[in-house]
């Protein structure tokens, strides 16, 4: 007997117990109590909707590269903005509008081969386009956040509504847009060569690539960057690099990823996440900041 849900009469694709390890980049945690993937924004708001009429709390999942899920699973709704209609990319003269689940690779070589500038630098960068706005994605070369000028959003009772420029509080690795589900942005660029554009687009993904750890997918990074100097280089000033709980470790070239090792849960993960800020903290007085979202 199939057990009924309270988005039976919704008309959605909506499952039980869907496994989120499949979903994020260190391939671990336990299930959803309930999991969609909706067509487009009026499903998005029926189910927006309903989960909050019956208190069931809701997150988005984007392309996983930086949450990390208990074992424990999560007893609400996950909603991932995967559908053709949430990861459309439209190019208008400097601007380019994207949906939330569009990946962001894809957003800067779109916007490359257009010779548009701005945000060439941003292509090592995993994620989507939404979490990329949340978490105001960037490097030494600048955020996401500067070429942002709307943002396109949903609030709790299935209303779309759009911030423009002066709505919007963009700073190191955080926003302002935490409140609301994000739906897509418009991003205004400047016009430049594709060539010039394809030749530093190139570099970067270069210098990216060699500053994570190579050769598996389940890794993530653990903390942001404090402000004048990286996480890596207080991990290894704090003797930590070589720590590690059950099957999760400390990548040997790259001391603030986290690599996930055959059977390696979620707890494991978590507790070295702790150990390493602890140590840091009691060596160095300084308090890293997780990168990793435990939810």
């Amino acid at each position: 007997m199939v057990e009924s849900t309270p988005f039976d009469d919704l008309g959605l694709a909506v499952s039980s117990d869907e496994p989120l390890d499949r979903h994020t980049w260190l391939s671990v945690g336990g299930v959803a109590r309930y999991f969609c993937e909706p067509v487009d924004e009026v499903a998005l708001s029926k189910l927006v909707v309903r989960c909050h009429d019956v208190n069931i709390q809701l997150r988005v999942l984007g392309g996983g590269s930086n949450v990390l899920v208990p074992r424990a699973g999560f007893s609400g709704m996950v909603v991932r903005l995967s559908s053709p209609s949430f990861s459309a990319i439209e190019i208008s003269q400097t601007s380019i509008k994207a949906g939330a689940g569009a990946k962001l690779v894809h957003v800067v070589s779109a916007a490359v081969q257009a010779g548009l500038s701005g945000i060439e630098t941003l292509v090592g960068i995993p994620g989507t386009i939404g979490g990329s706005l949340i978490g105001n994605a960037g490097g030494q070369a600048g955020d996401i956040g500067e070429r942002v000028s709307e943002v396109t959003l949903m609030n709790t009772r299935g209303t779309i509504d759009t911030r423009g420029r002066s709505d919007l509080a963009f700073q190191y690795r955080q926003s302002n847009l935490e409140d609301s589900i994000v739906l897509g942005c418009r991003l205004e660029l400047d016009q430049e060569n594709n060539i010039v554009l394809t030749k530093r687009m190139q570099k970067q993904w270069i210098v990216e690539r060699s500053r994570q750890p190579s050769g598996t997918r389940t890794v993530g990074m653990m903390f942001k960057d404090p402000h004048g100097t990286s996480a890596e280089s207080l991990i290894e000033q704090a003797g930590a690099r070589d720590m590690y709980v059950g099957k999760a470790s400390i990548s040997g070239a790259h001391a603030n990823y986290v690599v996930a090792g055959s059977q390696c849960s979620s707890d494991d993960i978590r507790s070295l996440l702790d150990e390493v800020r602890l140590v840091v903290r009691e060596r160095l007085g300084i308090d890293l900041e997780p990168q990793l979202e435990v939810w």
